[in-house]
């Protein structure tokens, strides 16, 4: 457990990652400088995604996936019926 967790923060550090780190180290600053507690908890969620990998902004994870193209033109066909 303690391995995947070390692997996980020190490795794939990617430009998006590191963009999510620096934004959530500069408003823990201006928390700490203001004294905003909403700020602060902004800051940390941003610096929890970038260190864990985690979320839409820095992980790959939210993607849509593919459709697969393996379906013939029958099955992919819309089938109407009139109604009177």
């Amino acid at each position: 457990m303690k391995s995947m967790s070390k692997t996980t923060i020190f490795s794939n550090w990617h430009t998006m990652r590191w963009v999510a780190f620096s934004l959530g180290i500069f408003l823990a600053v201006m928390a700490i400088w203001y004294k905003d507690i909403v700020t602060g908890f902004l800051s940390a969620f941003f610096v929890f995604q970038a260190v864990t990998n985690t979320g839409c902004m820095v992980s790959q994870s939210c993607g849509v996936p593919r459709q697969q193209d393996s379906q013939s033109n029958e099955e992919s066909e819309i089938k109407y019926t009139e109604v009177k």
